[in-house]
C-alpha cells in the first residue's frame, strides 16, 4: 500500500464531508412539504439527512479514491497534470460545449416536459455543492473509480496484449461511455425529488448528463483526472452565471 494513496484518500474524504454536508443541507431546503415529512419519519430529523449524506459522501469519496488510485496507476491514468494553455483551451471549449447543449435543450427541447418554474433564481449553496459534490466527488466516484475499473475489467478480458501501454482505445471509450450512463442514472433520485419520472425525463437525464461524463471522461483519459475536475466544475460555472440567467 502507498502512502499516498491513503494521504489523498483521507484529504478527499475530508472533501467529500463537506461536499456532502452541504448537499444535504441545500436538499433540506428544496423538499417539499411532504417530503420532509417522510424524510423526518425515517430519519428521526431532517438534521439527520444531513449527516447521513456526509457520511455516505465520505465513505464514497474514501473507497473511490483508495482503490481508483491503484487502478489509475495500473492503467497508466494520470490523477493530476499542469494546466498548461492548450489544456486550459480544451477544458474551457469541452466545458462550453456541454454547458450549452445541456440548457438550450433544456430550454428548446425538453421544457414541455419539465415542470414550470418561476425565473431562475442563482443559488449560492447548490453553486458551491456543484462545485465541491459535482467537480470534485462525482469525479472521483465516476471517473477514477468507475471508468477506471470498467477498463481494467475490458483489459483483462479482451486485450491480447497485458502490456498497460498497449491497451486498444476502444476499451478506454467503451469505459468512457458505460461511466458516462451510469453518471446521467446517477441523477435520477435528484430529478425525482423535483418531478415525475416520465420517459422524457429519464432520457434528458441520461443523454445530457451522459454528454458530460463522454467530455469529462475523455479529459481523464487523455490528460489527466484534475482536467476532467477542472471541466466539470467550469461547465457548472458557465451554466449557473451565463447561460442559466440569458435562458431562464
Amino acid at each position: 500500500m502507498k502512502n499516498k494513496d491513503l494521504k489523498y484518500s483521507l484529504i478527499f474524504t475530508l472533501v467529500g464531508i463537506i461536499a456532502g454536508g452541504i448537499l444535504g443541507y441545500y436538499q433540506v431546503l428544496i423538499a417539499t412539504d411532504e417530503l420532509k415529512s417522510q424524510l423526518s419519519a425515517q430519519l428521526g430529523s431532517l438534521e439527520m439527512l444531513i449527516v447521513v449524506t456526509a457520511i455516505q459522501a465520505a465513505v464514497f469519496t474514501f473507497i473511490s479514491t483508495f482503490f481508483g488510485l491503484k487502478l489509475a496507476r495500473r492503467l497508466n491514468l494520470r490523477l493530476y497534470a499542469k494546466l498548461d494553455t492548450s489544456s486550459m483551451i480544451l477544458v474551457s471549449v469541452i466545458a462550453f460545449i456541454i454547458s450549452f447543449v445541456i440548457t438550450f435543450s433544456d430550454k428548446f427541447i425538453f421544457a414541455t416536459y419539465l415542470p414550470e418554474a418561476e425565473n431562475y433564481q442563482f443559488s449560492l449553496l447548490y453553486f458551491i455543492s456543484s462545485l465541491l459534490y459535482g467537480g470534485i466527488i462525482e469525479e472521483l466516484m465516476l471517473r477514477l473509480f468507475f471508468m477506471s475499473l470498467l477498463i481494467w475489467i475490458g483489459w483483462k478480458l479482451f486485450a491480447k496484449s497485458k502490456d498497460s501501454l498497449a491497451i486498444p482505445s476502444w476499451i478506454y471509450i467503451s469505459g468512457i461511455i458505460v461511466a458516462a450512463i451510469l453518471f446521467g442514472l446517477g441523477h435520477l433520485p435528484a430529478t425525482a425529488q423535483l418531478m415525475d419520472l416520465s420517459a422524457p425525463i429519464v432520457i434528458r437525464a441520461i443523454v445530457l448528463n451522459g454528454i458530460g461524463g463522454i467530455g469529462f471522461g475523455y479529459l481523464y483519459w487523455k490528460v489527466g483526472l484534475s482536467h476532467a475536475m477542472y471541466a466539470h466544475m467550469l461547465t457548472h460555472i458557465i451554466n449557473q452565471l451565463i447561460f442559466m440567467p440569458l435562458l431562464f
